[in-house]
């Protein structure tokens, strides 16, 4: 877990040790994913690209980073509108390996990165909630996959910003 947030010292830019945050193109996790549109009605959205930096909390640079597509198997098709939304096309996915193989090999990375001895400090970051408190659990739930350890816990950066500066961003890192 890490020392301190970066809202932890009132927004004065104090560094917290370690941290995951997303790769590319904006510093949170975020897990682009299968969706038809506000209308859609059909579940389950299924994550469709993984990617992860490793960031230096002390330093701000990049230490490694980890990225695969992921091949939806409920709905293998990405719509028109995923595609606009994530700037994910078909053939990016097309081939890739399934969820549950891409955990594996985000698992054998955090391993290969020291990140999952006990007496290094780091968590993800995220731009909201949603990645890591809905949609990985409920995919993870659906295929029938463990959540690892390390996806429960995260810093919001909706919330560290709204702590430090008194109110919440409306359009999250837009905001910020």
């Amino acid at each position: 877990m890490a020392t301190a947030s970066p809202a932890a010292d009132g927004g004065r830019g104090r560094p917290w040790e370690g941290g995951l945050v997303s790769w590319p193109p904006a510093p949170p996790l975020t897990l682009p994913w299968t969706w038809m549109g506000p209308s859609w009605g059909q579940h389950p959205g299924e994550i469709i690209e993984f990617p992860i930096l490793k960031l230096n909390g002390r330093t701000m640079e990049i230490e490694s980073t980890f990225h695969m597509y992921v091949q939806p198997v409920v709905h293998p098709q990405l719509t028109p509108f995923c595609t606009e939304l994530t700037g994910i096309i078909q053939a990016m996915v097309d081939g890739q390996p399934s969820l549950q193989q891409v955990l594996e090999r985000v698992d054998e990375w955090m391993a290969k990165e020291g990140l999952l001895d006990p007496n290094v400090k780091s968590i993800f970051v995220t731009c909201g909630d949603w990645d890591l408190k809905v949609m990985l659990p409920g995919q993870c739930q659906y295929l029938g996959l463990p959540v690892a350890d390390y996806f429960k816990q995260w810093i919001n950066l909706k919330k560290a910003y709204s702590f430090a500066m008194g109110c919440w961003p409306k359009n999250g890192l837009l905001d910020m």
